[in-house]
């Protein structure tokens, strides 16, 4: 059934669905991926590499809302098919903010985030991209105020999706 769905949207389906399709092969890897690691880590990179990553970038860019709408065009207007790149600016810029959430909260102490980055480098398919996404999220938004880092975000996204945008 996957076999043929992944076709059929190879074939008919629309730039946003073919985006959303390769966003979603990232996430499901990611699930296996995190499959091989210890409780600790894992219940944590759960929401933060898969839940978190796949329901904001389908708040902004696939779920029609009224407030959303020159989002949902990013993705039906979008020069390259590149959904796998999408997947990991979001996931880095989760990370991101789990980072921010280690050092300011005392419920997050036992976490280093450079253990989850030794982590994610040396057990997932695309480790070294993502923590190098993470680390331009890093130069990007320390010195941005938090109520604009989302722009960062949509940045990245269309500059993953737009040839024509840098």
């Amino acid at each position: 059934m996957g076999i043929v769905r992944k076709l059929m949207i190879g074939l008919l389906g629309s730039r946003s669905q073919r985006i959303h399709s390769e966003f979603g092969d990232v996430i499901v890897r990611t699930t296996k991926e995190l499959k091989k690691s210890d409780e600790l880590i894992k219940d944590l990179l759960i929401s933060w590499l898969v839940s978190l990553p796949w329901a904001y970038f389908e708040a902004l860019f696939i779920n029609g809302e009224s407030w959303n709408r020159s989002l949902l065009a990013v993705l039906d207007n979008a020069q390259v098919i590149n959904g796998e790149d999408c997947a990991l600016i979001s996931q880095a810029f989760c990370l991101w903010h789990l980072e921010q959430v280690i050092r300011n909260d005392e419920n997050y102490k036992n976490y280093s985030i450079k253990e989850i980055e030794q982590w994610i480098k040396n057990q997932t398919t695309k480790g070294i991209l993502l923590t190098e996404k993470l680390e331009k999220f890093r130069k990007t938004l320390c010195d941005t105020p938090p109520d604009d880092w989302y722009f960062e975000y949509i940045n990245e996204i269309l500059n993953a999706l737009y040839t024509d945008y840098k």
